[in-house]
């Protein structure tokens, strides 16, 4: 039985008389209006189960009727909002018409379901009403001698949400609707999809819990895998046994809510696996020169495994300060070393064998020697660099300095036709070019200036990593951290004036170290050039951090 839900609303009629096409006035006998217990909506909605009330507020007809589908049922009211069996208020069970003013209606049938009333009048008359979106005017229809307003609610009644998935395992569907146990390997996992129809759910929660001991309390952390997922991949990591259920849900604005959890009654139960434990993914360095070991299943923690770990740094062994399991993901190794390492360095690490360090399946760690460390650097303007918004979205072309008599512009183009090479980026790139006023005019101040900023701090040292397309003749380029010279502006030749760097991509870079501390914007400029045609595109600025 689900909760009635009554919000109160009256349609608002202006009644109108009138004779043959034109309305007048009523008189005090011929008036219509209607009262439903739902909001203002096109169509009213509510859940099966639920009722809607219905009052015809019409004076002086000669017939009045209401109709309702079969499958439903007239309640006898009142009702009180305390009242939760509505079915012991059914009152003539099968019969689909009456001419009460106020109905009840229970709603047992899903779908669209209508509800018709139909009043005579001896004058004629009009509806004005307001729907939730619109004003409107309904008229009533000639019929002989008599005026008829003949008009039919529309409500969308869902259904009970009934929960329909489907589980497999290496592509093949499991029954999961039997008692029998689904065995997982640790590090396997099993699909979950979501194919509920019935009740039109919006969404979904699937769990992924610890199957509980008899008398046992339900506690948060027995949840080890969770999703909203239509198809949801859960991987299974610990030992054990666990037991996933689905909970199907409706929400939504001036949507009736609904929910209802299937529990699937084959148990799941994760066995070690028969895979080797083995290191998997590319070993990384951290921002904080952690260096993070990935591998396909969960370690157990443990304590003083420092001797079974070798990390040598340009081929020269390093103390280790600590070893750890990541605190918020086992699947990871934590290793801390004494001293600072760089981004030039070369790092590699060895695992000797006898740790004794398991995996929560109870597997030991396949042995590796001299896997090579990815070394961490600060990145600037991935996202960015590529220029494939149009101009003003992550790019703008700043205010020109009024002292330069120069008409510049900057463009956003499709990659100018060159000689294909590896390098030839694909899509929008940004193009400099300058229109003289003055045969004079001697400096060029074409810019794009990025609208996300750029950070450096003084001191560190960065890199300027793009693609060009130089014409003959091409200007420097000049890469600014600031609205001004100075500090950390840089200049890039292009060697515009040798035939085999022009009219091709070519990928260029420029290192350097910032001498003043600079949190703004970055700037492209074309400059001191007496021609300027210039391409760039995937610029990235990366730190540059070297071993002294």
């Amino acid at each position: 039985m689900k909760n009635k839900i009554i919000i109160a609303f009256a349609f608002l009629a202006v009644l109108i008389g009138c004779q043959d096409d034109e309305y007048d006035a009523p008189n005090s006998f011929s008036d219509v209006g209607f009262y439903t217990g739902a909001g203002q909506q096109r169509t009213l909605q509510l859940n099966i189960t639920e009722y809607l009330s219905f009052l015809d507020l019409s004076q002086g007809y000669l017939e009045h009727s209401w109709t309702i589908d079969p499958g439903n049922y007239f309640l006898q009211g009142p009702i009180s909002s305390r009242d939760s069996i509505l079915e012991n208020f059914i009152i003539n069970p099968g019969k689909t018409t009456t001419e009460d003013k106020t109905i009840h209606v229970l709603f047992y049938e899903s779908g669209l379901q209508k509800v018709r009333l139909r009043n005579v009048f001896k004058d004629s008359v009009a509806f004005r009403g307001f729907n939730g979106t619109d004003e409107y005017i309904k008229p009533a229809v000639k019929e002989g001698d008599f005026w008829v307003i003949d008009t039919t609610f529309v409500v969308k009644v869902f259904d009970t949400i009934i929960p329909e998935i489907e589980v497999k395992q290496f592509g093949a569907v499991v029954d999961h609707t039997s008692t029998d146990t689904i065995y997982v390997e640790a590090g396997d996992k099993l699909q979950f999809i979501d194919k509920t129809t019935i009740g039109e759910p919006n969404g979904r929660f699937w769990s992924i819990r610890k199957t509980l001991a008899p008398g046992a309390v339900a506690q948060a952390s027995d949840v080890v895998a969770s999703s909203s997922a239509e198809v949801a991949d859960i991987i299974f990591k610990k030992l054990g046994n666990f037991t996933a259920s689905i909970t199907a849900n409706r929400t939504g604005q001036d949507v009736p809510a609904d929910s209802e959890k299937y529990t699937i009654t084959s148990p799941i139960k994760v066995i070690p696996s028969s895979q080797p434990f083995v290191l998997t993914g590319t070993i990384s360095e951290q921002e904080d020169e952690t260096i993070r070991i990935p591998f396909n299943g969960e370690f157990i923690d443990f304590v003083d495994k420092i001797s079974f770990f070798e990390v040598k740094v340009n081929d020269v062994l390093f103390p280790i300060a600590s070893v750890s399991v990541d605190p918020t993901d086992a699947t990871f190794l934590n290793i801390k070393l004494v001293d600072p390492i760089y981004q030039n360095d070369v790092i590699k690490v060895t695992l000797l064998p006898g740790s004794g360090i398991t995996s929560t399946d109870t597997r030991e760690p396949v042995t590796f020697t001299d896997a090579v460390v990815k070394t961490f650097s600060e990145t600037y303007l991935l996202s960015i660099g590529t220029f494939n918004n149009d101009l003003g979205v992550d790019w703008t072309k700043p205010f020109l300095n009024e002292t330069i008599e120069a008409i510049t512009e900057v463009l956003i183009v499709t990659p100018p036709t060159g000689t294909p090479t590896a390098v030839n980026p694909t899509g929008k790139v940004i193009n400099l070019a300058l229109n003289r006023t003055k045969a004079t005019t001697i400096q060029n101040n074409v810019r794009a200036e990025s609208i996300i900023e750029a950070n450096l701090i003084a001191g560190r040292k960065y890199k300027v990593k793009f693609k060009y397309f130089a014409r003959l003749g091409s200007p420097n380029i000049l890469f600014r951290f600031s609205n001004l010279g100075g500090a950390n502006q840089l200049s890039f030749s292009p060697g515009a004036g040798i035939a085999e760097n022009v009219d091709r991509w070519k990928e260029g870079e420029h290192e350097f170290t910032a001498l003043a501390t600079h949190t703004g914007k970055f700037s492209i400029l074309s400059a001191w050039g007496a021609y300027a045609d210039f391409y760039i595109d995937d610029i990235v600025i990366v730190s540059n951090e070297k071993r002294p």
